[in-house]
């Protein structure tokens, strides 16, 4: 076995979450009378945790604005936690893979910037006990790939950074396993794909989940 450890990204890599982030950004934008933005171009604006994705979507002329964006937040916030379950699924292989890697006796875990309000709930209904954790962004650390929030995810399962993985599916999650001393995996089926994956020196690309065995298990 190469990777005792493997740790997932969420959205655009276990999940197929875009549909849901588009039309929580988009209503949030029409009730401000905001322009509004196309699944492709939420594709770039994703990654980085929901401050950031607001604040992507926030008109120039209100940037800096506290007030505005307090309320935008928390007008996003409130209609994700409502739909955030409409359309989202995860992606096709996934589940078999998760079972396949745990019968080989790997721990796997999630690391997300998605909020961790959001990032557990969803993590239990689609995968049930599959994970020996689940950690969304939480204010006790800036989000990934910053590495403190990556190193006590490691520190929680007792992993080695050296036989760790960390799989995900943009430039962020390259970082983010790079920056906490793993390798990293980019996928090619989420939100970025292959191009931006290896400009970011991805240790290893895949265009499928079942990939991802050969990876792990050596």
């Amino acid at each position: 076995m190469t990777f005792s450890h493997v740790i997932f990204d969420l959205d655009g890599t276990l999940l197929n979450t875009l549909e849901d982030l588009v039309l929580a950004g988009n209503h949030m934008c029409e009730l401000h009378g905001w322009p509004t933005f196309t699944p492709d171009e939420y594709r770039y604006k994703i990654g980085n945790g929901q401050l950031k994705l607001v604040e992507r979507l926030i008109p120039a002329e209100f940037a800096g604005d506290g007030r505005v964006f307090e309320q935008a937040l928390a007008e996003y916030r409130a209609y994700y936690a409502e739909h955030k379950r409409d359309h989202t699924a995860p992606y096709d292989g996934i589940l078999p893979l998760l079972d396949q890697l745990r019968d080989a006796g790997v721990t796997l875990a999630v690391l997300s910037n998605k909020d961790h309000a959001a990032t557990e709930p969803l993590v239990r209904e689609y995968f049930g006990e599959r994970f020996a954790l689940a950690q969304g962004r939480i204010d006790a650390f800036p989000p990934k790939p910053e590495p403190p929030i990556t190193l006590h995810v490691l520190k929680e399962l007792g992993a080695d950074p050296s036989t760790t993985l960390y799989v995900g599916d943009s430039n962020v999650d390259v970082a983010c396993g790079h920056n906490a001393g793993m390798r990293s995996c980019g996928v090619a089926w989420g939100f970025r794909g292959r191009a931006e994956l290896e400009a970011a020196g991805a240790d290893y690309v895949i265009e499928a989940p079942h990939k991802l065995l050969d990876i792990v298990l050596g």
